[in-house]
């Protein structure tokens, strides 16, 4: 029986962002030739969230998101959770490691160059493929990862399975055949474990409207895992997670691994992949505590007794973007545009999808209020410190306001012309939000008493008090929301049920109907 602890002298990785387990209903030549007489599943089962970060993290870690809670709003190394390019470095110091991916946060922000990594480049799938192929012409890493991340982005565009997103995959799969030939061509696929997997799949759009993911459905979180090499078996995967993949590149190369932990490394291996090896009881991690407090729960259709319209006067909610199709307004009272950028949907909003605001601008046209109106919303804070408007009338003069979360905090500004100077004035409403879970947000606007109160989780947080006529700092016509850094600052905020309501709040029947209480 041979033996596959270290039996080989490289290992590359591709990782096809959002792919899921599609590869299987159309034409991957490339795929089907590598993977002929190696070990594949179309059941690999992703991190949950199946979200980016989530799941990326996990594969290069072998840590649940769990307990390496990044985020796509909260990317950064983590010391005391080595990658697998850490590792690889620790046995084979002077090994070269490489990373080409199209999410720069990969490179740059989970593995990092202190964390084990030679060289890596960052860009759009096409371009990034042509310099890896010029970049194997001259090096050969014993590490080689690969994320490209254009199916995912078409995947949003036009729904996951559609024939734009087939396309997209099947281009990749001519650009992992091009990378396959670099090796042949210097003889070094014999000696090299070949891995493709993705991080997480995505559900079809609807209405005009791109997919999504974030859920627990088995387009989201099933994916292809496939594995060749001279010592690998010829069949079918057991239950495997893609966090077990540290595991599978570790053993090949030769490198132990640290013990199974599940507030850890707890990548296992799975059984079907190497004759020697297989974890046939397998230490079960899910279900494990959710990020999201109300994952799965669908928005409810308005002949149900969960509809909002039972909880509050569905006629004075005059904004509300619930998601559900993409950024529209759903009382249709409003006209939303994207100037600028991109919004993703998730299906894992605190009810039905949530809405990631990241380089983006878009416009609200059509709101009128009275005297008393709320701005109320889910947001899921990070400690990303960069600043990003929820709601801010900045096409009026100096006379207007923000609602914008930054850092944890989520604050509303005024800004007020005082001779050559601009007063801000602030209120917090988050003294009892907790990072990384969501929490809900109300800022009610009274311009007869000029002030603002202020809610946190249907709590009452405090009162702001102005001693000027308010009224005419809250224009709603236009608002915005979005990016208030450069165009070329790319970070992400995620929010559910923005609403604006004509009117005090009613945090009370608000948080009867969010928690059924």
């Amino acid at each position: 029986m041979a033996n596959s602890f270290g039996a080989y002298k490289r290992v590359f990785l591709l990782g096809v962002d959002g792919m899921g387990a599609f590869n299987k209903v159309t034409d991957t030549p490339n795929m089907d030739r590598i993977f002929a007489n190696g070990a594949t599943t179309y059941t690999a089962l992703a991190s949950k969230p199946t979200i980016s970060a989530q799941c990326w993290t996990s594969i290069l870690t072998g840590a649940t998101p769990e307990v390496h809670k990044l985020t796509n709003g909260d990317m950064h190394p983590i010391d005391e959770l080595p990658t697998i390019f850490k590792f690889i470095k620790d046995k084979y110091p002077e090994a070269e490691t490489a990373a080409f991916t199209g999410w720069p946060a990969i490179a740059k922000q989970i593995i990092t160059p202190e964390r084990g990594l030679s060289a890596f480049d960052v860009g759009h799938d096409g371009p990034l493929c042509d310099r890896l192929l010029e970049y194997l012409d001259e090096h050969d890493p014993k590490m080689l990862f690969v994320q490209f991340d254009s199916v995912d982005g078409t995947g949003h565009d036009v729904g996951y399975g559609a024939e734009k997103y087939l396309e997209a995959i099947r281009n990749v799969d001519n650009m992992f055949g091009k990378i396959i030939e670099k090796y042949e061509k210097y003889g070094r696929l014999d000696d090299t474990l070949v891995l493709v997997t993705a991080d997480h799949g995505g559900t079809p759009g609807h209405d005009g409207h791109g997919g999504g993911h974030g859920g627990w459905t088995d387009a989201e979180k099933l994916v292809f895992l496939g594995i060749a090499g001279k010592t690998v078996k010829n069949g079918q995967i057991g239950e495997v997670c893609i966090r077990d993949i540290p595991e599978i590149v570790l053993y090949a190369l030769g490198v132990d691994a640290p013990e199974f932990n599940p507030k850890g490394y707890a990548s296992q291996m799975p059984v079907g992949v190497f004759e020697e090896v297989g974890v046939v009881e397998r230490k079960q991690m899910y279900p494990a505590q959710r990020i999201y407090d109300n994952e799965g729960r669908p928005q409810p259709e308005k002949d149900s007794s969960e509809y909002i319209g039972n909880f509050i006067d569905e006629n004075k909610i005059i904004f509300w973007q619930d998601f559900e199709n993409g950024i529209e307004d759903a009382t249709g009272k409003c006209k939303v545009t994207l100037e600028r950028g991109t919004v993703k949907t998730y299906n894992n909003g605190f009810v039905g999808k949530s809405g990631e605001l990241g380089n983006s601008v878009v416009r609200i046209e059509g709101l009128k209020a009275s005297e008393v109106f709320s701005f109320a919303f889910w947001y899921f804070p990070t400690t990303d410190m960069r600043w990003l408007d929820i709601f801010s009338n900045k096409d009026g003069d100096l006379n207007k306001f923000t609602i914008a979360p930054f850092d944890e905090l989520v604050g509303i500004f005024i800004k007020k012309p005082d001779g050559d100077h601009i007063k801000t004035m602030m209120i917090n409403a988050s003294e009892t939000a907790q990072q990384n879970t969501w929490t809900h947000y109300i800022f009610e606007v009274d311009t007869v008493k000029n002030e603002v109160r202020g809610y946190v989780n249907f709590q009452y947080e405090n009162t702001l008090k102005l001693d000027f006529d308010i009224a005419p700092y809250f224009s709603l016509e236009p608002m915005r929301q979005g990016l208030n850094q450069s165009d070329n600052e790319v970070f992400y905020k995620v929010f559910d049920d923005i609403m604006i309501i004509d009117g005090p709040a009613e945090p009370e029947k608000l948080e009867k109907y969010y928690t059924n209480k």
